[in-house]
């Protein structure tokens, strides 16, 4: 009877300490995320004290705070983008399949506020739309659906479409931030005019 094979100390010590290493930094970017959510100017002290480790933790998986603020960018749009992805942007009629991924976005959003406002500010325009990526491809073939059926514009490409959704949403959120508007209303709004800003309904009233 073959004897049971076991793996020895030494193979399995890397394993634990990658697993004890993807741990750290998971704490360490929920943590940074709720921080600059609420704070964007928390220290790197307070980060650490909400991860639940020592300062100089961080500085083993990000060196700078740069590197930090991007790592959590990335989390936060992962997190937006699963949102999307849930709300079924393939599912339904374009206009309410819209309202409905663009109202998923938003309450994921709506928990770091905070760090929008900061990667707006640290970062440049191009930059920005690059980190967006993933979440405009999210809405894509949603639009492109709305054009082809003769919902949404057509005479203005995909992309136009799209940054001016994301420039809708960003200034919702700056909206709130800067105490112009209470959340209970941006919401609708943020929505209304998104809708708006696309349909062929308003472009023909508007050629009237």
């Amino acid at each position: 009877m073959p004897k049971p094979t076991t793996t020895p100390p030494e193979a399995s010590a890397p394993k634990r300490r990658r697993a004890d290493a993807e741990r750290s930094v998971a704490a360490i970017l929920d943590a940074a995320l709720e921080a600059l959510a609420s704070d964007p100017d928390s220290s790197m002290s307070e980060i650490a004290r909400r991860a639940g480790v020592v300062r100089a933790t961080i500085y083993v998986h990000f060196p700078t705070r740069t590197a930090l603020l991007d790592a959590v960018m990335e989390h936060a749009v992962a997190q937006v983008v699963e949102a999307m992805r849930g709300a079924e942007p393939d599912r339904g009629e374009p206009v309410e399949a819209l309202e409905r991924v663009l109202r998923a976005t938003w309450r994921q959003l709506a928990q770091f506020h905070g760090l929008l406002a900061l990667n707006t500010a640290r970062l440049s325009a191009e930059e920005l739309h690059r980190r967006h990526l993933p979440m405009l491809a999210q809405l894509e073939p949603l639009i492109e659906r709305g054009q082809k059926q003769g919902i949404f514009r057509s005479d203005l490409p995909v992309a136009w479409h799209l940054a001016v959704i994301r420039a809708i949403v960003h200034t919702a959120s700056g909206a709130i931030q800067g105490g112009r508007i209470p959340e209970s209303q941006a919401e609708p709004a943020m929505l209304s005019t998104a809708v708006a800003a696309i349909s062929t309904r308003n472009a023909e009233h508007d050629r009237r």
